[in-house]
């Protein structure tokens, strides 16, 4: 399975980037120490992270990586006054 690209920064690269994040809100993410995390990879079904999950797990037993739903990004701001 081949994740789908991200954008190759035609337009507005933060309007472009953040609309690409919120079609694809399923993300595996690694936890880090010090509570911190890190998204791997983004899908748009939750069935296309599960399957990357799946290998992830074959490929780093001993990572801790995780499914989330994140609908918004923490940057994304509709509307700015």
């Amino acid at each position: 399975m081949i994740p789908a690209p991200q954008p190759n920064g035609a337009g507005d690269s933060f309007t472009s980037t953040n609309y690409w994040q919120r079609l694809h809100p399923w993300c595996i993410v690694r936890f880090l120490p010090q509570m911190q995390r890190i998204v791997i990879q983004r899908f748009r079904y939750r069935s296309q992270a599960e399957e990357y999950l799946r290998v992830l797990k074959r490929l780093l037993p001993h990572a801790n990586h995780q499914i989330i739903f994140d609908p918004a990004p923490e940057s994304f701001t509709p509307f700015e006054h």
